[in-house]
């Protein structure tokens, strides 16, 4: 199998999401030699990163939650033909149409208010938008949706009761929970 890993957060500067996506390449380097990889990385770690012979690296200076994102993005990843892209972060573009798995975090900014925020309040309700509508996007047409614990499962399911979930248990179902490391 071909998967492609959106990787552009590597990096001790990206916080909790460099974390995670350092140590799930690891440990992925480490457990899996016969599935291929691709891995996007931005420029910063695309030269000096080394990986195991089933991880190919390509570079992906797109950056995040942006107009390119949206547009370059989904050209790139299908011009290496995965049969499974794995987003790392909500961010998946609007107009991607493969097959993904998508690793939600936290729904920490769906819960946020307009005073906690020192945009001006019209932009501020227009990236609210935007992010709701690529989150959407995101859980709703992921094939498999990963969460690091059951309160994220539990929040995500209650925020998107969508009366078409209700119906089928399909939604509930595809989120798992994958406890990240210590």
């Amino acid at each position: 199998m071909k998967i492609l890993i959106d990787a552009r957060f590597y990096g001790l500067e990206n916080a909790g999401l460099g974390r995670y996506t350092m140590n799930l390449i690891d440990q992925l380097q480490k457990l899996d030699r016969q599935n291929q990889y691709i891995i996007f990385l931005r420029k910063k770690y695309y030269d000096s990163e080394k990986f195991e012979n089933n991880f190919q690296k390509v570079l992906c200076d797109i950056p995040h939650y942006s107009v390119p994102e949206q547009f370059e993005l989904p050209k790139l990843i299908k011009a290496h033909n995965p049969d499974l892209t794995h987003f790392l972060h909500f961010n998946v573009p609007l107009n991607f149409d493969g097959t993904f798995i998508v690793t939600i975090h936290d729904m920490t900014m769906h819960n946020a208010k307009a005073d906690s925020s020192n945009l001006f309040l019209p932009l501020y309700f227009i990236k609210k938008f935007a992010y709701k509508k690529v989150f959407k996007h995101a859980v709703v047409k992921a094939h498999k949706v990963l969460v690091p614990s059951q309160f994220v499962k539990d929040e995500l399911v209650e925020n998107f009761k969508v009366e078409k979930y209700k119906q089928s248990l399909s939604f509930e179902r595809k989120i798992k929970v994958t406890y990240e490391g210590i």
